[in-house]
């Protein structure tokens, strides 16, 4: 009988476990950014099984940098948008 692939969520999920001694070894904080990244990955998961790579773990990078870039244009504009009110 055929094997299924494992779905791109279900990479990630197994991706995290495979990094999890390296996850206890950070500090608490930096163990919640380590879940937040690939939470970010997850939120990719249309995306990532639309390409269905072999290796899924350059998509997962790829899906977290997405996510940091959006958070720090983000902030980039709410500062634009600080400084013009305080320039007024």
């Amino acid at each position: 009988m055929g094997r299924t692939l494992a779905t791109f969520s279900m990479n990630v999920d197994q991706t995290c476990l495979q990094w999890s001694k390296f996850k206890r070894a950070l500090r608490r904080e930096d163990q919640e950014i380590f879940e937040t990244l690939f939470s970010n990955a997850r939120f990719h998961a249309q995306a990532g099984a639309y390409l269905s790579p072999i290796d899924p773990f350059p998509v997962m990078l790829l899906c977290m940098l997405l996510e940091e870039r959006k958070a720090r244009i983000t902030l980039e504009k709410r500062i634009r948008d600080l400084e013009d009110s305080l320039s007024q």
